[in-house]
């Protein structure tokens, strides 16, 4: 297994590359320091298994590491690793096609656990429910920028937003997030984090009470 760690600073790579090494005897562990090098480093190693790129790094942002890997790579998983603890930034690389997004905040155990899911085909988001303020959002609703919907006024009273209502009307027709993530053109990850964000708005339990709550204010004529 090979596992490339793209961050400027040598002492997070020192201790990520530890903790990787726990995964098992066979995992050999690159590294770069800035993004020039992780994409050169990709083109010279397609035998990779995963890419752990911050967002913060000198000659490339990660969102535009990001962007040139998925064009390039697109089945190589790419999961975001960095300090950002904003939803808007997860919600942006989700949309980018990250594999995964794992606060450096996380503990040794949890960012092993993030990693397994994601070397087994799972897209990993934190969970924003049980966060307990971890991430800084507003009542559940993404501050990220949203693309203009027609309102609903049906769902006024639960406060989302253009996105989440766009979501939640596509939900109530029995849409999968596979289904949803096609039909908005977004990532399926993307999807969840909004699935997630709307339970939480409406404090429902599961998607089947979302939706039984929307029809019942009338979302659904």
């Amino acid at each position: 297994m090979k596992i490339l760690i793209a961050d400027d600073h040598a002492l997070f790579r020192e201790g990520l590359h530890y903790t990787l090494k726990t995964l098992g005897d066979n995992v050999e562990i690159l590294e770069a320091s800035n993004g020039a090098e992780a994409i050169q480093i990709v083109r010279h190693f397609p035998d990779l298994d995963l890419v752990l790129l911050d967002l913060d790094m000198p000659g490339m942002d990660g969102y535009q590491g990001l962007a040139e890997l998925r064009d390039k790579y697109p089945e190589l998983p790419v999961a975001i690793v960095t300090a950002s603890e904003y939803e808007q930034d997860l919600v942006r690389v989700m949309d980018y096609g990250a594999a995964g997004y794992i606060p450096k905040s996380s503990t040794s155990k949890d960012m092993l656990d993030a990693i397994r899911k994601i070397l087994d085909g799972e897209i990993y988001t934190p969970d924003l429910a049980a966060s307990s303020g971890t991430f800084h959002i507003r009542n559940g609703v993404t501050t990220a920028p949203q693309p203009p919907s027609a309102p609903t006024p049906a769902l006024e009273k639960f406060h989302l937003t253009p996105r989440q209502r766009e979501v939640l009307m596509l939900m109530c027709e029995g849409l999968s997030n596979k289904g949803i993530a096609n039909r908005l053109g977004m990532a399926e990850g993307t999807v969840k984090i909004h699935v997630t964000a709307i339970l939480k708005a409406m404090n429902a339990g599961n998607r089947t009470q979302a939706v039984i709550m929307a029809r019942e204010a009338g979302a659904m004529m």
